[in-house]
């Protein structure tokens, strides 16, 4: 998923200083299809009105004359006549943020009706939909017009565009993006307390990812209390869990026993990876190793820590033999990824070749990895690595490289765009 940071916060500065969004979406409609089939603004408009007309038709700055909608209609191929509020896009931009918020799956018509359209309200349903169903690159289909209508999007379907970007970008392990695309919505006394909840609920997932200790103790506190208010205690018990999971790297592995003693709802999987997480941490490596064994096949975040405990313990055979097998794991994400790499030219390649990629891969300009505990094990094992070759420089290099990211991780965007 490309996401160009820079464009985007343009895209919400001209959001902001214009607002001018859009009810009705003929301008979009216009605009996707224009584009679409790669006709200028000039070709566009010829015959029907003039240049500016047609461009401050689509950039939602005026609304469009009874005359013209049968030409731009026509001109465009529209199958619709969009100079309508649809009450329906309302109800399923509705259904889409409660199945966001309570873990539900939409039905599967609910993109029936907007199969012959192409404007911003056709995109942000497909893109909850596909979103919904972790159809992830149906969904970025739908961002990559999206993000060129932010100007022209309401609150709140700007807030469920950022929220849904969020998620896909959560997917793909990249958690400082998340965070950064949740700090761009409006403010909340203009949002529902669903799009609140939503907004609330993925800061602090993709702040326990990162480390961000500061955003957890500011935004934890205020989500529970939410929560308790209106007593959606099915979402209480959903981010106890995961913030037990983050807890689990600073607490000893006693302590976090006592802990989960107390947390009835947690599976036994769970329970065991909470406990893994703080042996890790606490660097009881032997003991991580024996709790994986049963689900690193299965589960990627078992995987991970599988995988650095047993090269913290150099059990070298049973590494050897899961790198020559890893076309038999159910379930790779990005960092599982990442880490099979890194271990696969550690133990698999020869001077050179590790070398080479230690240079291309980790001192390249390109972005590894959110997950902090993973930064930090690369960063420190590619240092090892370029000392045991006596490439001194290089290792210093590693770790001048990899603090400052380490640190931005952990810490709050004070740049953020808010209304």
């Amino acid at each position: 998923m490309n996401v160009n940071m820079i464009q985007i916060k343009k895209l919400v500065c001209s959001r902001k200083e214009q607002k001018l969004y859009e009810t009705k979406p003929i301008g979009s409609a216009i605009k996707f299809k224009r584009k679409a089939m790669n006709m200028t603004l000039e070709e566009g408009s010829e015959g029907i009105c003039s240049v500016s007309y047609l461009s401050k038709l689509e950039n939602n700055q005026i609304e469009v004359g009874d005359q013209f909608i049968p030409p731009l209609v026509e001109r465009f191929r529209l199958e619709e006549v969009y100079d309508i509020i649809d009450d329906s896009y309302e109800e399923d931009i509705k259904k889409i943020i409660e199945h966001l918020t309570f873990g539900t799956l939409p039905d599967e018509d609910m993109t029936t009706k907007y199969l012959d359209r192409y404007d911003y309200q056709s995109e942000l349903v497909h893109m909850g939909y596909h979103t919904l169903l972790k159809n992830y690159k149906e969904a970025e289909k739908s961002f990559r017009d999206l993000k060129l209508y932010i100007p022209n999007l309401r609150h709140k379907d700007f807030s469920l565009f950022l929220i849904l970007t969020n998620i896909h970008l959560y997917h793909l392990n990249r958690f400082s993006e998340a965070f950064d695309f949740l700090n761009l919505a409006p403010k909340f006394e203009e949002l529902s307390q669903n799009l609140i909840l939503l907004i609330l609920k993925w800061k602090l997932l993709n702040a326990f990812r990162m480390h961000r200790i500061s955003e957890v103790i500011n935004n934890y506190p205020i989500y529970i209390n939410m929560l308790v208010d209106i007593e959606h205690y099915d979402l209480l018990q959903e981010i106890r869990n995961a913030y037990i999971q983050f807890e689990a790297y600073f607490q000893n592995p006693r302590n976090v026993e006592e802990t989960l003693a107390k947390m009835h709802s947690l599976s036994q999987s769970d329970r065991e990876y909470v406990m893994a997480k703080s042996l890790f941490f606490n660097q009881k490596y032997q003991k991580v190793i024996r709790l994986s064994k049963p689900y690193y096949r299965n589960s990627s975040q078992w995987l991970v820590i599988y995988l650095m405990s047993l090269d913290y313990e150099k059990e070298y055979l049973e590494m050897t033999n899961l790198l020559a097998h890893t076309e038999e794991l159910n379930d790779i994400c990005n960092t599982s990824k990442l880490i099979i790499s890194h271990l696969k030219y550690k133990y698999k390649g020869d001077k050179e070749q590790l070398l080479n990629y230690l240079r291309r891969e980790i001192l390249g300009i390109k972005h590894l990895t959110d997950e902090y505990h993973v930064l930090d094990y690369l960063m420190i094992d590619a240092q090892r690595l370029f000392s045991k070759h006596q490439h001194y420089k290089e290792a210093v290099q590693v770790t001048t490289h990899y603090l400052p990211i380490l640190k931005v991780l952990k810490q709050s965007d004070k740049s953020n765009i808010s209304d």
